[in-house]
Order: structure tokens, then C-alpha cells, then sequence
């Protein structure tokens, strides 16, 4: 045994850059609950009440709480009142509230007149009293009961007929009535009745030539071509509907852009937001808006003006700094590191707030065709690595600010940041092309298929190909032949 001294270094991480990239990395919900924790550990930070504005700022439009003052004063000027005064004070209001009156001992509990959220089988059951006959009323109940998750009939004609011990026209008859109901393909009992009763609801809503055109052949092909539109065999579909490959292929885009195979996930109540999946509530995390001048980004969580620094530990940490005042060294060792500490949270939050702004704001640039119109087929090809170069920052900061986050689009569809990039998407565009204009007796074998990407400029492996063919449902050169 013998002792040596060695000099050697190590590499350790800061711990503000840890705590920087944990907050970076937590979506709108898990900063919410992260920033109640850090309220109720850390006295110096508190959250910043409108009562702490007391109206005197002097550039009143940039304060969000003076300002909302202003807006709400200016709505309130320009609300007519003239029109609604009588002269008697006991009647003025009485057209609009009508002879509602509380006693003076009654106690008013506004939680009463909150109305639970609307589902699917009571908005169908109101449409259904006002559609059919009292006496049929009762079969299209036990019909509204048994729809499925999906919105689908839950059981046959036959079998709610012998349940209900009915003849099954009668059955039959109540059906057509509810799905005539919104949201179009519910009650359908089956794939290709509900895609059918969508169709349909398309083609009454149709206000251009070309969309009457998309819905005359996705009707075509969902009611007699049925096989070859479910396996996306777009040659045939093309012979059988008599247009090129091309149209085939867009109508099958056309479908599976404005059509929902799970028509009750389309239900929502118009005040309030509902998610396509409705046993995971999703909340965005970036809102993108249009407005005349763009659009408009708003990051969610630790919105500004939302935290500030205690005024006592504020000032009392002022006078550590300028070395004046009378405390003790534990009080200035405990002064300063919550100060310290609720400054770093803050510039934390703030800093993770304009990462995703710069994020969002180079993905709109990117795929603004995506964000125009809503549909998948405008996705360009894009990598977090491409979005790290043009910030001039890591690719794992990319990832972590993007990692498990949502993005509410204008058109109030909700997606993942993880659909915005995909580097092969160009690549798997090329190929589908290239298989749509071989000739069917004779189809491009997979080595085929790289040279004519190297021709392109695309240079790819063969596996690359059989992987990208197989993730998009494409038979080999072999099973294509006709």
C-alpha cells in the first residue's frame, strides 16, 4: 500500500444547465405542477396578482393587466346604455333578466346553473325527438345506446329488431333518420357505410367543380371498389374508375384527408375542446394563429408577468449586495440563494419560452403548405439537426423542447411537434411516383428503384427502399406484377 497523488479532470455538468434543460423539457402541465412546487418551496418567488398593478404605470399599453383595463373600458363606452334606461330604476332591467329575484336570506350558488358537458348519445337524442314520431322514439333510443366507442352501430338490424321485438323495416327506417344526424358516419355499421354517409354529407356541402369531382370518384371507389381502395392498389382503382393513376391516387388522398372512420371522435361541444382521443386529454402546448399580418405564436406555461420576486426579499437582497443592513450570515446565505434561485427559474422559463417560439416560428416557414391546409401531403422533408443549424444551437435542445409537447394548428387540429419532422419523406414520395408510372407488366424491381433515385440525385441503399416500400404498404416488384 502507498499513497499518490494523481491530478486528472473530470467532466461534470452544471447544475443550472440541468435544471434549465429539465424545465425545457416538460410539457404545459408539468410546468404548471413544477411551477406550484417551486412556489411552495422557494419564498422569494411569488406569483404576480393583477392587484399588484396599481393603474399608474406610464406606458399603460404594455402592461398586460393596464391594458385589458383599457380594452375593457373602451368595450364598455361603446355599449349603447341610453337604450336600456326607462327612467325607472326598478324596471330597467327587468326585460332582460326577466322576474328572476332572489330573496334576501336565499344564498345564489352560481355553481347551480353550470350544465354538464354534452356527450354523443344525449346531443343524438335531441336531434331524434324533433326527427321521427313519438311512438318510434323508443327504438331509436335503444339504437343511440348501443353505437359503439367509434360511433358505429353496436349490434345488427336483425338483432335490435328481435330485441325489441319490431319488424326490422321499422328498425331500418329509425336508422336512415339518425345517421342523416351530425356527425356525419355515425350509427353506420360498418367501414364503408360510414366512409359513405360522409361522402355524401361532402357532396351537399360541395361549393367548387373540382370538390364535386374528388367526391363523385371517392363515392365510386368506397361503394364498388371497395377491395381495391382499402390496399391502396392504385392502378386498378384507376382502370376500374377510368381516370389516370394520378387522380386515383389523389382521390385516396382526398378520402383519407376529410374522412374519419370514427365518427364519434368528430363530436365535440361547441364551447369547449374536446380531443380526438377522449380517453387522454391532450392540451397544446404552442398555439399557431393567423391573423392579418401571419400568424401568431403563443407558448403555453409560465406566461409572462405570471412570476416575480417577493418586494421584501427583493429589497433585503439589494442591501446584502451593497453591503449595507443589519443581517445576520445565515439570513444573507438563505436571502441570496432563494433570490438567486427564483431569478434562474424565471430566466428558465422564459428562456424555454422563446426556444419553442424560435422552433415553432422555423417549423411554420418550413411547412407552411402543412399549416395552410391541414393535410399530411404537404409535409416537407425536415430534421431537428436542419432546425439546430439555422438557431445555431444543439440538436438535443431541439429534441428536448420538441419531446412530448403538441401543437394546436389554426384550423384547431392538434398534432405532435414529431410530425413535423421526417427526413424521408421526400424519399418515400419518389418512390411511390416511380412504382405509380412503371408499367404494371413489368414492374421496377427494388434495385431498379435506387438506380432511378440516383437518377434524381437521391442516393439511397437498397434496404433503404425495401424499408420505406414496406412502411408504405407497397407489394414487391413480384406481387405488382399484373
Amino acid at each position: 500500500m502507498y499513497q499518490e497523488q494523481k491530478q486528472s479532470a473530470n467532466q461534470r455538468i452544471d447544475p443550472k444547465i440541468i435544471m434549465a434543460n429539465n424545465i425545457l423539457q416538460l410539457n404545459s402541465i408539468e410546468l404548471h405542477h413544477t411551477i406550484e412546487d417551486e412556489l411552495l418551496d422557494n419564498p422569494a418567488l411569488e406569483a404576480v396578482e393583477e392587484g399588484h398593478c396599481d393603474g399608474k404605470c406610464v406606458d399603460a399599453h404594455n402592461c398586460p393587466y393596464c391594458s385589458a383595463r383599457l380594452k375593457q373600458r373602451e368595450e364598455s363606452d361603446d355599449t349603447p346604455h341610453d337604450l336600456y334606461d326607462s327612467g325607472d330604476p326598478e324596471t330597467d332591467y327587468e326585460p332582460y333578466f326577466g322576474a328572476f329575484s332572489l330573496e334576501p336570506d336565499e344564498e345564489y350558488d352560481p355553481l347551480g346553473n353550470l350544465e354538464a358537458e354534452l356527450t354523443l348519445a344525449e346531443h343524438l337524442r335531441g336531434l331524434l325527438r324533433a326527427g321521427i314520431d313519438a311512438s318510434d322514439y323508443w327504438i331509436g333510443e335503444y339504437i343511440i345506446h348501443t353505437l359503439d366507442d367509434k360511433g358505429w352501430l353496436g349490434e345488427t338490424v336483425e338483432a335490435t329488431a328481435l330485441e325489441l321485438d319490431v319488424e326490422t323495416e321499422d328498425v331500418l327506417r329509425v336508422l336512415t333518420v339518425i345517421q342523416s344526424f351530425d356527425p356525419p358516419g355515425v350509427a353506420a355499421r360498418g367501414l364503408q357505410e360510414c366512409l359513405l354517409l360522409q361522402i355524401r354529407f361532402l357532396k351537399e356541402e360541395a361549393q367548387t367543380p373540382a370538390i364535386e369531382q374528388y367526391n363523385a370518384l371517392a363515392e365510386r371507389a368506397i361503394r364498388d371498389f371497395f377491395e381495391h381502395f382499402g390496399a391502396r392498389r392504385y392502378l386498378k382503382l384507376a382502370r376500374s374508375l377510368g381516370c389516370t393513376a394520378e387522380e386515383a391516387k389523389q382521390t385516396l388522398e382526398y378520402i383519407r384527408a376529410h374522412l374519419n372512420p370514427r365518427p364519434a371522435a368528430q363530436f365535440r361541444p361547441p364551447w369547449s375542446y374536446r380531443p380526438a382521443n377522449a380517453k387522454s386529454t391532450i392540451r397544446p402546448d404552442v398555439f399557431i394563429r393567423r391573423n392579418e399580418h401571419g400568424y401568431e405564436i403563443e407558448v403555453i406555461g409560465g406566461e409572462p408577468y405570471g412570476l416575480g420576486l417577493n418586494p421584501m426579499f427583493r429589497d433585503a437582497y439589494s442591501q446584502i449586495k451593497a453591503g449595507s443592513g443589519s443581517h445576520t450570515e445565515d439570513e444573507r446565505r438563505i436571502i441570496t440563494e432563494y433570490v438567486e434561485r427564483a431569478e434562474l427559474f424565471i430566466r428558465n422559463i422564459n428562456q424555454r419560452r422563446q426556444t419553442l417560439k424560435q422552433i415553432t416560428r422555423m417549423i411554420i416557414d418550413f411547412q407552411t403548405g402543412f399549416i395552410e391546409t391541414g393535410s399530411r401531403q404537404f409535409l416537407r422533408p425536415l430534421t431537428r439537426t436542419r432546425i439546430a443549424k439555422m438557431l445555431s444551437i444543439h440538436e438535443s435542445t431541439v429534441s428536448r423542447a420538441t419531446a412530448n409537447k403538441f401543437v394546436q394548428l389554426p384550423n384547431q387540429e392538434v398534432v405532435n411537434f414529431n410530425l413535423f419532422f421526417n427526413s424521408s419523406l421526400s424519399t418515400k414520395d419518389i418512390i411511390e411516383e416511380i412504382i405509380l408510372d412503371e408499367d404494371p407488366t413489368s414492374p421496377y424491381s427494388d434495385q431498379q428503384i435506387v438506380d432511378k433515385l440516383k437518377e434524381r440525385g437521391v442516393t439511397v441503399a437498397r434496404r433503404t427502399v425495401v424499408k420505406y416500400r414496406e412502411q408504405e404498404k407497397i407489394l414487391s416488384s413480384t406481387r405488382r406484377r399484373r
